[in-house]
């Protein structure tokens, strides 16, 4: 009896708490009507909730009338009602400024109006329009603080970002990229082996931007502690796309481009050649008389190609997206060709209210066809300018002219011989279990292969090669990395918190080998045993793993009052004793306008940031703390070993501390928001080389020492001008302030590398160094009556400065050991003269539809930096068998009276005119209309008939205008690359291409 008395009291209460219940359903639609498809719906407090199908439509079930449901879409603004019906449709308002939108902002989603941290988003919307050369081109002029700089118009070749300025000298100043939650191999170091001048090629080339959901800037210390090892530099956060419940979509684009140089140089044609060389030397010492147009010859109108096919779609439980890519894109000098080759596969499966599982796979193939390039005498720029236009193409047995050791350009495009393959497979599989309704654990395991091959054939005809040559090099990374984490997400009424913390395990295998061998029997034996003589075969092996524990905290209250506490501590096999470094972080953040004294102000949000934090860099060589040994140090026939390194086992991590104060704010409906942020960033225990007693046997010692700072001041403004009707405008705007400097060095000594660059306490990394010019001399009277140079001074020649107060021993201007005007020009007159990093950046993005219609231009500029233009010295030094450029040729001086700054006609430098000097510095300001886009979509009644889902043609354009006064190809260069202390030269370095693109857009 006692049993069907409690059967019946369950019954009976089971059939109220099915009376309480409410079953809600209903529509979602966008202020067009349109429905929208994967709407998030959500009983609040709760974690019960659905999503829209393909027709917007979606059912809920929830406790009773009065629970909340909470209606969001990306893109648009959060809703809330009250389950008070059973019919809820829903139309949600465009949100103009992306408040609502959900931000990744380490191991934690949060919405952008309620992120503590300094944390920008790069709108992608329209960069699928544009074939983008590397990932790190959509991020250029895109957010505040953080500067690109494209080093050449090689195709896949390096970049430059910088965010928040530089914070190393040895390391790495590039920030850290994850994509779906995984550091990926970058190009920190480049993995060619067989230098072709200073061209790198960037590793995140292989990445397909037609990919990418989402992509955030961490640029506070504070956010990125998360990630404490290599943070230093910030972190770029890039989200693959994934699949949505409904219906399977498919989407099929493809584009046709054609690209040509920005500018070319005027050299001087063969006849002004002959004169030119007649009166240096007395006659054409080339004894040849051609004409030839190196640079038409060499230059061509580049084809680029980009095919994307995607698929994506689901149910409630599993969901998947699908992509495979093929990108082809021609240099704008023969022989250059980089084309990639790629596919994805995103999967998630829910197999329980419980378990969930996840999958991230992607495989690239690329191959790069390179020629030799800049700073190089064999590089096809460098010849096209320098080798005299008299030299012919052919001579008459059919070999290629040259001259003076110099290449011929067009063998240097069209039998040099070299390409690089590269495969990358890149899979992250995790599994994620729920606890409670409030704690789950989560296991991943991610592995990343790359595979990178060199295969050069440089034939007899080639002036660098005297018989043949020939050369294999490969490359192998592996990264594995595991992560462990628990995560506990809870509201406490107008409160939540949640919680992260876990550990993680990467390990990082580096493996190469090289071979070459010379002289061969002819060009069409080209493999390695053909070759008479073996010179190289080595090979090696490197590694280094990292371990890690996080803890994370987010707290809010009220939507007002924010909490954000990092804690991490990485431990570094590079390091031996000080192998772990601590990396804590924390945010609070005020959100002004949910207080009663600002409820009725002008601002629909306003919010104060501040955070501190400490990040670290570790990038430096696997080894580089022990003491090495290396073979091959035979005797007769007795093998040996030697010394080939000192190590350091007190070694410890670049450690960069970070204050970060922000505001962000919003007002007239939402329809104008921003942010404003100041920070500091001191990096210290640089790790850097101490010059030792050679007696050692060794010249330098790798140690802890050193600082640096930034300081900056950002701009973010986002204004929807119109977003009523058919007719509608948005514009981003962004700049950035930042200014660099060396505080402290070994034993404050400075330092010089490159062409013209030192680095010294008190000055930017990036600083030109040389002497000043002071006009030309006109007659043998003011240089008699000047500071002496050299005996071979004569009127034609610089005048250089007897700097007053100048440089002394130190190197830097202002100092106690400056030296006084002594009369006499040379070293100690030297001083600062230019700095490679711009005071300001930023960009600039309009955005206009009209019914089908859609025109959107983007204008990236750099202000306050020069350029070091070394071609000067060679093309404009009139004093050797070059070919000068036309400006140079005749704008030099000849007669007193002459008012111009290019010296006279002389055989040799007996003056120094091509010294190191102000001479060679311009001002590197640019604004430049990056990308220009204009399509049309056609409309869905039309389509609807076709059963197709959208179609939008469009015609898109790169480096389409470029306001300058830099005088030579392109202000966006860098001839040495990564290297941290000798940026903004330009030495012969391939310019960048402008770029017409034709593209179709297809979604079934």
């Amino acid at each position: 009896m006692n049993k069907i008395y409690l059967i019946s009291f369950l019954f009976i209460s089971f059939i109220i708490g099915m009376n309480g219940q409410q079953t809600v359903t209903g529509t979602v639609i966008d202020e067009t009507g349109e429905p929208l498809l994967g709407a998030s719906i959500l009983e609040k407090g709760t974690t019960n909730g659905t999503i829209t199908d393909i027709d917007g439509r979606y059912s809920i079930t929830v406790a009773d009338a009065s629970s909340i449901l909470e209606f969001s879409f990306t893109g648009f603004t959060t809703e809330s009602f009250t389950a008070a019906s059973n019919v809820l449709d829903v139309n949600m308002s465009f949100d103009a400024i992306g408040l609502e939108d959900i931000v990744i902002t380490g191991y934690t989603a949060q919405k952008r109006k309620d992120i503590t941290g300094s944390v920008s988003s790069v709108n992608l919307d329209g960069l699928e329009d544009v074939q983008l050369p590397s990932l790190q081109t959509a991020l250029q002029g895109r957010a505040s603080g953080v500067f690109v700089n494209k080093n050449s118009g090689t195709p896949g070749g390096g970049i430059n970002v910088r965010v928040r300025g530089s914070t190393s000298i040895n390391a790495s100043n590039q920030p850290l990229y994850v994509v779906d939650g995984v550091p990926i191999i970058d190009d920190t170091n480049d993995l060619t082996q067989v230098g072709v001048g200073n061209a790198q090629l960037s590793i995140l080339s292989d990445l397909n931007p037609d990919d990418i959901e989402s992509l955030e800037i961490i640029k506070d210390a504070a956010t990125a502690a998360q990630y404490g090892s290599r943070a230093a530099n910030g972190v770029v956060l890039i989200t693959t796309k994934r699949g949505q419940a409904g219906k399977a979509q498919i989407n099929v684009s493809a584009s046709l481009g054609v690209g040509e140089p920005v500018r070319r140089i005027d050299i001087v044609d063969g006849p002004q050649y002959i004169e030119y060389i007649t009166e240096v030397f007395g006659a054409n010492i080339v004894g040849t008389e051609a004409n030839s147009d190196w640079q038409d010859l060499i230059f061509r109108t580049a084809i680029t190609q980009d095919y994307n096919f995607n698929i994506s779609g689901g149910d409630n439980n599993t969901k998947y997206f699908a992509s495979a890519a093929v990108s082809d894109e021609e240099g704008v000098l023969t022989g250059q060709n980089f084309a990639r080759y790629s596919g994805r596969l995103n999967l998630n499966h829910i197999v329980s209210d419980r378990l969930s599982f996840g999958a991230n796979m992607a495989y690239s193939f690329s191959e790069t066809d390179q020629i030799q390039n800049d700073n190089n005498i064999f590089g096809a720029i460098s010849t096209a300018i320098l080798l005299p236009p008299v030299v012919p193409v052919f001579n008459d047995d059919g070999s290629f002219g040259s001259a003076f050791g110099l290449e011929n350009p067009v063998a240097a495009t069209t039998v040099y011989d070299n390409q690089v393959t590269r495969g990358r497979f890149t899979g992250k599989f995790t599994g994620r279990f729920n606890i409670t309704d409030d704690l789950s654990a989560e296991a991943s395991f991610s592995a990343e292969l790359l595979d990178n091959r060199e295969e050069i054939f440089e034939p007899r005809t080639l002036q660098s090669s005297a018989n043949g040559l020939a050369q294999v090099g490969q490359i192998r990374t592996t990264r594995l990395l595991n992560e462990y984490l628990l995560r506990y997400n809870r509201d406490f009424g107008v409160s939540n918190l949640n919680l992260v913390g876990g550990a993680i395990f990467q390990e990082d295998d580096f493996n190469n080998t090289f071979t070459e061998a010379a002289d061969f029997p002819t060009d069409q034996f080209t493999g390695l045993s053909s070759g008479a003589q073996p010179l190289t075969t080595n090979g090696g092996f490197a590694g280094s793993n990292l371990q890690s524990y996080l803890l994370s905290a987010n707290y809010s209250y009220d939507g007002r009052y924010f909490v954000t506490g990092t804690f991490r501590t990485d431990g570094s096999s590079r390091f031996l004793n000080n192998q772990f470094g601590v990396f804590p972080g924390a945010t609070v953040a005020w959100r002004l306008s949910e207080e009663s004294f600002l409820q009725d102000g002008p601002f629909d949000d306003l919010k104060l940031r501040v955070g501190w934090g400490i990040t670290g860099n570790n990038a430096i060589g696997d080894f580089a703390a022990l003491q090495l040994f290396g073979g091959g140090a035979n005797f007769l026939d007795t093998p040996g070993t030697f010394p080939s390194a000192l190590g350091n086992p007190d070694l410890r991590w670049e450690t960069t501390t970070s204050i970060d104060v922000g505001l962000d704010y919003a007002l007239f409906n939402s329809k104008l928001s921003g942010s404003i942020n100041v920070y500091q960033k001191d990096t210290d225990d640089l790790l850097l080389n101490r010059p030792i007693p050679t007696t050692s046997g060794f010249q330098t010692l790798l140690q802890n020492v050193g600082e640096i700072r930034n300081r900056g001041i950002e701009f973010d403004v986002n204004y929807a001008v119109v977003t009523a009707g058919d007719f509608q405008w948005t514009s981003n705007f962004n700049i950035g302030f930042n200014e660099n400097e060396v505080l402290s060095l070994v034993d404050d000594i400075p330092f010089d590398v490159g062409f013209a660059s030192r680095v010294a306490v008190g000055q930017p990394l990036g600083s030109f160094f040389g002497a000043v010019t002071d006009g030309i001399f006109q007659n043998q009277g003011e240089v008699d009556a000047h500071a002496t140079q050299t005996g071979g001074t004569a009127p034609g020649d610089f005048r250089f400065a007897d700097i007053s107060g100048g440089a002394g021993p130190d190197g830097v201007v202002g100092t106690a050991d400056d030296l006084a005007p002594d009369g006499i020009i040379n070293d100690n007159d030297r001083t600062f003269i230019g700095k490679a990093l711009p005071d300001w950046t930023g960009g600039l993005t309009n955005t206009f539809s009209y019914k089908g219609f859609d025109l959107s231009a983007f204008f990236q500029f750099a202000v306050g930096f020069q350029i070091y233009n070394n071609n000067l010295a060679f093309a404009e030094g009139l004093n050797s068998v070059f070919a000068p450029t036309t400006n140079a040729f005749e704008n030099r001086w000849q007669n007193e009276g002459d008012i111009t700054n290019i010296p006279r006609i002389v055989n040799g430098d007996p003056n120094g005119n091509r010294r190191d000097s102000d001479r060679f510095v311009e001002d590197g300001d640019y604004l430049r209309l990056k990308t220009a886009t204009f399509g049309y979509s056609f409309p869905s009644t039309l389509l609807d008939k076709i059963n197709v889902r959208k179609l939008r043609v469009f015609v898109s354009g790169s480096n389409l205008l470029t306001f300058t006064g830099y005088s030579w190809f392109d202000p966006e260069v860098s001839t040495f690359n990564n290297n941290n202390a000798s940026l903004g030269t330009d030495f012969l370095t391939t310019p960048q291409a402008r770029t017409i693109i034709f593209g179709i857009n297809v979604g079934f």
